[in-house]
């Protein structure tokens, strides 16, 4: 039999805190005591479907126990042990991300979960440098909910029309209306890309992500449905403001040297 700190860990180990805390306030506000309304209160909650299925778990192993603490007692409990999480994640300065097979060896933070946490906690402005994106619907809803707080969101993607059919539509347009309203969006035009001796140019294949020149995010992961749920990618989530601030200051100084140049918005 599970105790119930095991089962908590388990739900909340990777969400960012505001997540685990938002879950929290929906039990502590639950006095239904039916079972299924609690996990339809959490799945609706929970955008990625792993994560779905990891309450599903929770509610169960919780429904199972001898003595199953109240929605209330559990909201605590929940609340609790984010909070130690993410005091514990505080001091740490890198930590690995990860998409993919678990391992017995090891237990990473999930990619999707990272790169939220980062968003999460940004107040003043973001800097997300990707590929692609293609159905990255939770990134573009956390993107989305940055901008309604005042946060300022800076966006470098590949261009469709240099990538060489890699990329079947227009960069900006696979944001989203809400999030390409919102953040300003900036491509690296063929002219500005050196060439081999074949003429072929190169790729802006760089992934990653700054929040307020604080935290950085770098991974092999576009922000894309695939490399957060089923690819295997890697990354690293730093808590260092050298390492971030040096590379907001890069994406800066691209975008005045006019390196990188900015996308017009559909009229």
């Amino acid at each position: 039999m599970n105790s119930i700190p095991e089962i908590v860990l388990r739900l909340v180990e990777d969400l960012p805190a505001e997540q685990a805390e938002h879950l929290a306030r929906l039990l502590e506000n639950e006095s239904d005591p039916n079972w299924g309304r609690r996990l339809h209160l959490l799945r609706a909650a929970i955008p990625q479907v792993e994560v779905q299925e990891r309450a599903l778990r929770f509610i169960s192993e919780w429904q199972s126990l001898p003595q199953p603490p109240t929605a209330r007692e559990m909201a605590m409990l929940l609340e609790s042990v984010s909070l130690a999480l993410a005091q514990q994640r505080g001091k740490q300065k890198i930590e690995l991300t990860w998409t993919g097979p678990h391992s017995s060896q090891s237990n990473l933070r999930r990619t999707d979960q990272a790169l939220m946490e980062l968003i999460h906690e940004a107040r003043e402005r973001i800097l997300i440098v990707s590929f692609v994106v293609y159905k990255a619907r939770a990134i573009l809803a956390a993107l989305e909910q940055a901008a309604d707080r005042g946060v300022e969101i800076t966006i470098v993607l590949e261009s469709g029309e240099v990538s060489e059919g890699k990329i079947a539509y227009r960069a900006i347009d696979s944001l989203g209306a809400a999030v390409r309203e919102k953040a300003r969006v900036f491509i690296w035009p063929a002219a500005k890309r050196p060439a081999n001796a074949e003429g072929k140019t190169g790729s802006l294949h760089a992934k990653a992500g700054v929040a307020d020149g604080k935290m950085a995010y770098i991974s092999s992961a576009n922000l894309t449905e695939y490399a957060m749920t089923v690819n295997m990618e890697m990354g690293v989530l730093m808590r260092n403001a050298e390492i971030a601030g040096s590379i907001e200051r890069h994406f800066e100084a691209l975008i005045a040297q006019r390196v990188l140049m900015e996308v017009e918005r559909a009229g």
